[in-house]
Protein backbone atom coordinates (compact mmCIF):
# COMPACT_ATOMS: atom_id res chain seq x y z
CA UNK A 1 0.00 0.00 0.00
CA UNK A 2 3.21 2.51 0.95
CA UNK A 3 4.69 1.68 -2.28
CA UNK A 4 1.44 1.99 -4.35
CA UNK A 5 0.86 5.53 -2.38
CA UNK A 6 4.76 6.67 -2.73
CA UNK A 7 4.14 5.43 -7.12
CA UNK A 8 1.17 8.26 -7.33
CA UNK A 9 3.01 11.02 -5.62
CA UNK A 10 5.80 10.03 -7.90
CA UNK A 11 3.83 10.18 -10.83
CA UNK A 12 1.81 13.11 -9.70
CA UNK A 13 4.97 15.50 -8.84
CA UNK A 14 6.61 14.34 -12.66
CA UNK A 15 3.08 15.16 -14.52
CA UNK A 16 3.76 18.54 -12.17
CA UNK A 17 7.03 19.38 -13.40
CA UNK A 18 6.23 18.73 -17.21
CA UNK A 19 3.38 20.97 -16.55
CA UNK A 20 5.49 23.37 -15.12
CA UNK A 21 7.77 23.55 -18.39
CA UNK A 22 5.22 24.82 -20.73
CA UNK A 23 6.04 28.29 -21.48
CA UNK A 24 3.28 30.60 -21.40
CA UNK A 25 3.38 34.36 -22.53
CA UNK A 26 1.13 36.72 -22.97
CA UNK A 27 0.88 38.46 -26.62
CA UNK A 28 -0.58 41.39 -28.08
CA UNK A 29 -1.42 40.41 -31.58
CA UNK A 30 -2.39 44.25 -33.64
CA UNK A 31 -3.27 45.18 -36.88
CA UNK A 32 -1.20 47.23 -39.20
CA UNK A 33 -2.04 48.77 -43.12
CA UNK A 34 0.37 50.98 -44.41
CA UNK A 35 1.32 52.27 -47.94
CA UNK A 36 -0.74 53.56 -51.11
CA UNK A 37 -3.85 50.97 -51.62
CA UNK A 38 -3.77 50.81 -55.87
CA UNK A 39 -4.61 46.98 -56.95
CA UNK A 40 -6.18 46.58 -53.81
CA UNK A 41 -9.20 48.81 -55.10
CA UNK A 42 -9.45 45.85 -58.17
CA UNK A 43 -9.93 43.51 -55.43
CA UNK A 44 -12.37 45.62 -53.65
CA UNK A 45 -9.84 45.02 -50.39
CA UNK A 46 -8.88 48.70 -49.56
CA UNK A 47 -10.60 52.31 -50.76
CA UNK A 48 -8.43 54.26 -53.05
CA UNK A 49 -5.47 56.25 -50.38
CA UNK A 50 -3.09 55.89 -48.39
CA UNK A 51 -2.85 54.41 -45.02
CA UNK A 52 -0.29 54.84 -42.12
CA UNK A 53 -0.13 52.72 -39.15
CA UNK A 54 1.28 53.77 -35.15
CA UNK A 55 1.19 50.90 -32.87
CA UNK A 56 1.99 52.89 -29.48
CA UNK A 57 3.14 50.40 -26.22
CA UNK A 58 4.07 51.20 -22.65
CA UNK A 59 5.35 49.76 -19.88
CA UNK A 60 2.96 50.71 -16.86
CA UNK A 61 5.49 49.21 -14.51
CA UNK A 62 6.98 51.58 -11.67
CA UNK A 63 10.35 49.86 -11.23
CA UNK A 64 10.41 46.99 -14.56
CA UNK A 65 11.75 46.37 -16.86
CA UNK A 66 9.59 44.57 -19.24
CA UNK A 67 11.66 42.31 -22.12
CA UNK A 68 9.29 41.97 -25.49
CA UNK A 69 9.80 40.23 -28.48
CA UNK A 70 8.26 41.32 -32.03
CA UNK A 71 7.46 39.89 -35.50
CA UNK A 72 5.31 40.85 -38.26
CA UNK A 73 3.11 38.56 -40.27
CA UNK A 74 1.61 39.92 -43.36
CA UNK A 75 -2.00 38.89 -44.52
CA UNK A 76 -2.39 38.61 -48.85
CA UNK A 77 -5.32 39.11 -50.90
CA UNK A 78 -7.73 36.19 -51.25
CA UNK A 79 -7.18 34.47 -48.42
CA UNK A 80 -3.57 33.12 -48.92
CA UNK A 81 -1.31 33.35 -45.81
CA UNK A 82 1.81 35.96 -46.27
CA UNK A 83 5.65 36.32 -45.14
CA UNK A 84 6.10 36.32 -41.56
CA UNK A 85 9.22 38.01 -39.64
CA UNK A 86 11.73 37.11 -37.31
CA UNK A 87 11.62 37.61 -33.91
CA UNK A 88 13.00 41.12 -32.64
CA UNK A 89 14.27 41.64 -28.92
CA UNK A 90 14.07 44.40 -27.01
CA UNK A 91 12.65 45.81 -23.30
CA UNK A 92 11.26 49.10 -21.94
CA UNK A 93 11.98 50.42 -18.87
CA UNK A 94 9.68 51.63 -16.10
CA UNK A 95 6.96 54.05 -17.53
CA UNK A 96 8.97 54.07 -20.83
CA UNK A 97 6.88 53.90 -24.27
CA UNK A 98 7.58 53.70 -27.99
CA UNK A 99 6.08 53.33 -31.57
CA UNK A 100 6.04 50.95 -34.07
CA UNK A 101 5.26 52.60 -37.26
CA UNK A 102 5.05 51.73 -40.98
CA UNK A 103 9.12 52.45 -41.89
CA UNK A 104 10.03 50.46 -38.61
CA UNK A 105 7.67 47.31 -40.38
CA UNK A 106 8.52 47.82 -43.49
CA UNK A 107 12.31 47.50 -42.58
CA UNK A 108 11.98 44.21 -40.25
CA UNK A 109 9.98 42.64 -43.49
CA UNK A 110 12.57 44.07 -45.65
CA UNK A 111 9.87 45.84 -48.21
CA UNK A 112 10.59 48.91 -50.19
CA UNK A 113 8.51 51.76 -48.09
CA UNK A 114 4.98 52.70 -49.71
CA UNK A 115 4.38 49.17 -50.94
CA UNK A 116 1.04 48.70 -49.75
CA UNK A 117 0.79 46.05 -46.89
CA UNK A 118 -1.56 44.39 -44.37
CA UNK A 119 -1.37 42.01 -41.57
CA UNK A 120 -0.08 41.90 -37.92
CA UNK A 121 2.34 43.26 -35.88
CA UNK A 122 3.00 40.36 -32.54
CA UNK A 123 4.43 41.46 -29.31
CA UNK A 124 5.27 38.68 -26.99
CA UNK A 125 6.00 39.50 -22.96
CA UNK A 126 6.23 37.25 -20.17
CA UNK A 127 3.15 36.44 -18.24
CA UNK A 128 3.83 38.15 -14.83
CA UNK A 129 3.89 41.59 -16.89
CA UNK A 130 1.59 43.99 -19.15
CA UNK A 131 1.79 46.86 -21.47
CA UNK A 132 -0.54 49.04 -23.08
CA UNK A 133 -0.73 48.84 -26.53
CA UNK A 134 -2.78 51.26 -28.99
CA UNK A 135 -3.09 50.81 -32.47
CA UNK A 136 -3.61 54.53 -34.04
CA UNK A 137 -4.73 54.04 -37.43
CA UNK A 138 -5.11 57.04 -40.43
CA UNK A 139 -5.78 56.71 -44.09
CA UNK A 140 -6.66 59.34 -46.55
CA UNK A 141 -6.24 60.84 -50.10
CA UNK A 142 -5.34 64.10 -49.48
CA UNK A 143 -4.25 64.50 -45.72
CA UNK A 144 -6.09 62.40 -43.10
CA UNK A 145 -9.28 61.51 -43.94
CA UNK A 146 -10.05 58.82 -41.49
CA UNK A 147 -8.43 57.77 -38.08
CA UNK A 148 -8.72 55.36 -35.70
CA UNK A 149 -7.46 53.97 -32.53
CA UNK A 150 -7.50 50.73 -31.19
CA UNK A 151 -6.61 49.32 -27.55
CA UNK A 152 -5.10 45.62 -27.93
CA UNK A 153 -5.66 43.17 -25.02
CA UNK A 154 -3.15 40.71 -23.87
CA UNK A 155 -4.33 37.04 -24.55
CA UNK A 156 -2.37 34.07 -22.45
CA UNK A 157 -0.96 31.59 -25.43
CA UNK A 158 1.66 29.14 -25.75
Amino acid sequence: MRARIVTILVVLAATAAAHAQVLQVRQYATKFVCGKADKEIELFSFAPGTYFTSINVHNPARAATVKYRKKFALAEPEEKPGRISKWFDGDLKADEAMQIDCVNIYRHLDITPGTFIDGFAVIEISTRRQLDVIGVYTAGVNGVSAMHMDRVTGRLTQ
